[in-house]
């Protein structure tokens, strides 16, 4: 994974949640970690969107923390 998709992520959570997250990678998967479970479940329900937006090929993985 590239940095600017670390980076696109991290826009994508503050453009349309307006919170902070963080991503990382892992084994093949991109963690994302957001402040909340609340906002945790959210992108979890549209991760579909967010990995066809964004173009993603790892698996992706939401964590509160």
């Amino acid at each position: 994974m590239a940095p600017d998709e670390m980076t696109a992520i991290k826009a994508y959570i503050k453009r349309k949640y307006k919170s902070n997250g963080s991503v990382k990678q892992q084994r093949g998967a991109l963690i994302v970690s957001v402040p909340n479970s609340a906002l945790a479940a959210t992108i979890y329900l549209e991760r579909q969107t967010l990995i066809k937006t964004l173009g993603l090929k790892d698996k992706l993985v939401v964590r509160t923390g």
